[in-house]
């Protein structure tokens, strides 16, 4: 998927948001950021991948960009390791599957913290391609675990309410919405639209 000039503008001046927000942090880790997008095909992973590639291109190896079901237990050792958490839950006799399910979701959240909490001392920036809310809801588990969430709308496609109920719920859940990019459009923004997000920083 090719940007257009108004496009790539607009992630130039997100990285350089980020860049700014990163010099006034004085954590000294890095910062977690979630992408997402209210429906599918908005073009999340590609704006991940692209806001990833040029942190990068400004200071090697500063970030890092990562599909959100990459957080907690490895992919390849996942499946054993829950099977060996419920045989210790039915071994302490304690078979019933809605606690169950409890606790290897308690346990999924502090193996997604642990995660979260090595990557930021390795990167500035932990980039993190979350699945559209009309998917699956892990974006709102991920909320108050990030420093921040950026929506990505579709051009033409994603409706104000689809976005208003994504932020609403984000919000509700301890997260904080960064900005929104806009994505597929087909034609120059306006001047009058770049003056306006100029003056805001945008």
């Amino acid at each position: 998927m090719d940007l257009s000039p108004g496009q790539l503008a607009a992630c130039q001046a997100l990285v350089y948001s980020l860049l700014q927000r990163c010099g006034t942090l004085e954590t000294g880790k890095g910062s977690v950021l979630a992408f997402v997008a209210a429906h599918p095909g908005a073009g999340v992973s590609h704006i991940h991948s692209l806001i990833g590639q040029m942190l990068n291109e400004n200071e090697a190896n500063c970030a890092i960009a990562l599909d959100c079901d990459a957080l907690g237990l490895p992919t390849d050792r996942a499946p054993s390791e829950t099977r060996r958490r419920g045989a210790a839950l039915r071994d302490e006799g304690d078979d019933d599957d809605t606690s169950l399910s409890r606790r290897n979701s308690v346990a999924r959240y502090r193996d997604r913290v642990g995660h979260l909490n090595k990557l930021r001392e390795l990167y500035r920036f932990v980039l993190l391609d979350c699945h559209s809310l009309k998917e699956k809801t892990d974006v709102l588990g991920l909320a108050p675990l990030v420093d921040g969430t950026i929506v990505i709308v579709e051009c033409n496609k994603t409706t104000n309410a689809q976005i208003d109920y994504l932020e609403r719920n984000i919000e509700t859940y301890g997260g904080t919405i960064l900005g929104s990019v806009l994505n597929k459009t087909i034609y120059p923004l306006p001047k009058w639209v770049n003056s306006m997000m100029e003056r805001a920083g945008i």
